[in-house]
């Protein structure tokens, strides 16, 4: 990490770095890119993409004025965990806490609209009867986002599949046990079982 954050440093003269996602975590791999939001004095708002050695860069940088005169905080959950490395007056440790107090306090789906939700779970496992790519696109559009309607029927805010699937593996092992099936298989009878599932959660 040491060489992306001289990179950041020489190349934008930050106020503050917040490293994020795997870097931030620990759960580096060979594939893994390198998340970081940087706040700077005067560089306008960018996205870097290079590549550092074999390390593929994913940082946003944004000017500092950007966050002075009141900003969408859903547009930077992202960092609500991640790890400030550098912050200067404290600038970035506002921005995070700001985020953080944001997210608490989300609003979760009513029942009412965890219902709907599985309503179209189920009009979309109809629809994967299909052998046809608009089935199978509606059966790869079902198990992406019935993810994220597991996480409203347990009033988790959703973060993305790797939180996700991580909180859902070590809280809800059973849940985890069909979604993986469902993934994995890729038949239907575990996508109805997965369907089924969600539908007891109710």
């Amino acid at each position: 990490m040491e060489k992306m954050i001289q990179y950041i440093r020489q190349t934008y003269a930050p106020l503050s770095i917040i490293v994020y996602g795997s870097y931030a975590d620990g759960t580096t791999h060979i594939n893994s890119d390198f998340d970081a939001l940087v706040i700077s004095g005067h560089c306008a708002a960018s996205h870097d993409v290079s590549r550092i050695g074999s390390v593929q860069l994913d940082v946003f940088v944004y000017p500092q004025s950007h966050f002075e005169n009141g900003f969408d905080c859903r547009d930077f959950f992202q960092i609500h965990d991640g790890i400030i490395v550098l912050d200067t007056d404290g600038f970035g440790a506002s921005i995070q806490s700001r985020v953080q107090n944001a997210l608490e306090l989300l609003p979760k789906k009513t029942p009412g609209e965890v219902r709907q939700e599985i309503a179209w779970c189920k009009k979309m496992l109809l629809r994967t009867e299909r052998r046809s790519a608009e089935g199978l696109y509606r059966w790869h559009w079902l198990l992406t986002e019935s993810l994220e309607i597991y996480c409203d029927a347990r009033k988790k805010t959703y973060l993305g599949p790797k939180k996700a699937l991580k909180w859902m593996e070590a809280e809800h092992p059973e849940a985890f046990r069909h979604y993986s099936s469902a993934l994995l298989q890729f038949d239907r009878q575990s996508l109805q079982r997965w369907i089924s599932y969600l539908e007891q959660q109710i």
